[in-house]
């Protein structure tokens, strides 16, 4: 009788082992799956507005009077998307946390304007005036 009760305390104990085992394993894909979300929504986010920047930057170097269009695709989850004075700015809510912000500073100053920050695909007006620089949606 104590050979076969060891072995079904064997059998329990390798039982136990491999729950816990998958269990760490569930946690480490969860989180690298929320890690890995938010890196792709912060480099989605930094490059929208490195392309405003950009388009900013261009238009302000070629002087008064010069527009440029450019496409842009708003990653889900933003709640602010702006410009004003010498930055372009963009807000959006992480899987878990708080709120996170990429920003990029311009060389022009830039008149103050809400964006649209909606999920999908803008086209934006970048234009230079004698002073400050304007962006818009068309």
């Amino acid at each position: 009788m104590g050979l076969m009760h060891a072995r079904g305390q064997v059998a329990f104990e390798y039982i136990v082992f491999t729950a816990f085992l998958m269990g760490v394993a569930v946690i480490l894909f969860a989180y690298s799956f929320i890690s890995y979300s938010t890196t792709i929504q912060v480099t989605q986010s930094q490059s929208v507005v490195d392309q405003v920047s950009n388009a900013v930057d261009f238009v302000y170097a070629k002087g008064p009077g010069n527009t440029v269009l450019i496409d842009i695709k708003l990653p889900s989850s933003v709640t602010n998307f702006r410009v004003d004075q010498n930055y372009v700015l963009m807000t959006f809510l992480p899987p878990v946390g708080g709120s996170t912000s990429v920003f990029a500073f311009t060389r022009a100053h830039l008149t103050p304007q809400q964006l649209y920050f909606e999920e999908g695909i803008y086209t934006l007006q970048v234009s230079m005036t004698d002073t400050n620089a304007t962006v818009t949606n068309t």
